[in-house]
């Protein structure tokens, strides 16, 4: 582990989503040219996507503004910006660019980010959350208070979707709770006061244990799940089922215009093993369509 860049200048992590935008520009804007953190922000876009956030950046901040580059070192008065589909790590003084498995459902993934400032800065830390849905990010800011450091978030009435701040709020390891305006002023404070010299008390092999996050992980990566890749997981479940009801009925039909024309050219014991098999199918259909109603909330068929 190192905390020597715990020692020399802060940190400030940014993570938000859907509605993150237009506060991230705002506190972006505010920031003083002689702003003496580090600043780092992740945010939910599209893996193929060609992320313009720099750009908006450096136009709404005095801050110079680029994507994060692999190995480069952490400096202070620069905002960096995980590009898309890829984690950014905070590690042993620069940054790291990593195409590692999703995390919550996201690469990048804000939790990553926070883990990794809160084992690499302890309480030279500031985790900042915004606007966005689920939970992507809570875990991850858990680990920066539990190490020194400090948690803020939007104001869920402020915020656009209220679902990150709102999650972390229930956690009751969050330190301030402020607009996109008076959390600039928040961070300035925070940033402006003495560091400490004392280690974080996180090592790596903690990071995953950092937090509150779920006891069940990723069957296909390991990883821990959140809310958001719960819900994922129950999205293609969903799918799956109303698939497999296609697919049934379509079957049943089928049945049923054999069955029919068997019966019509007289061959009727095998017309009724067939109209046998229609009723089979149909009990299928609805003790899936009885799952999936379940899942889904949905108090009549779903099909």
């Amino acid at each position: 582990m190192d905390n020597q860049g715990a020692t020399k200048f802060p940190v400030v992590c940014i993570g938000g989503s859907a509605g993150a935008l237009d506060p991230l520009l705002k506190i972006a804007g505010a920031f003083p040219r002689d702003f003496p953190a580090a600043v780092f922000i992740t945010t939910h876009v599209p893996a193929t996507s060609v992320s313009a956030l720099p750009h908006l950046l450096n136009r709404a901040s005095t801050l110079f503004a680029t994507h994060a580059i692999e190995g480069a070192p952490i400096a202070p008065g620069r905002i960096i910006v995980a590009p898309p589909n890829r984690h950014l790590i905070l590690q042993a003084g620069v940054m790291r660019v990593l195409d590692g498995p999703p995390e919550n459902n996201h690469r990048p993934s804000i939790d990553v980010l926070f883990r990794s400032a809160s084992i690499s800065f302890g309480s030279g830390a500031c985790g900042v959350l915004l606007s966005g849905t689920l939970d992507d990010g809570v875990a991850g800011l858990v680990s920066i208070h539990e190490a020194g450091g400090v948690a803020f978030v939007q104001d869920p009435e402020d915020a656009r979707y209220a679902g990150m701040p709102s999650n972390a709020i229930k956690t009751g390891a969050v330190d301030g709770i402020f607009s996109p305006e008076r959390l600039v002023e928040a961070i300035e404070h925070w940033a402006s006061r003495p560091l400490s010299a004392a280690p974080s008390g996180v090592t790596p092999r903690e990071e995953h244990d950092s937090g509150t996050p779920s006891v069940f992980r990723c069957a296909d990566c390991g990883g821990l799940f959140g809310e958001a890749m719960l819900s994922a997981r129950e999205q293609h479940l969903e799918s799956a089922l109303r698939t497999s009801i296609r697919a049934l009925e379509e079957r049943c039909d089928l049945l049923k215009r054999l069955a029919a024309r068997s019966c019509r050219s007289g061959e009727t014991a095998i017309g009724r093993r067939l109209a046998q098999r229609v009723a089979e199918v149909e009990g299928d259909i609805q003790r899936v369509s009885s799952v999936l109603a379940a899942l889904s909330g949905e108090g009549s068929n779903p099909a």
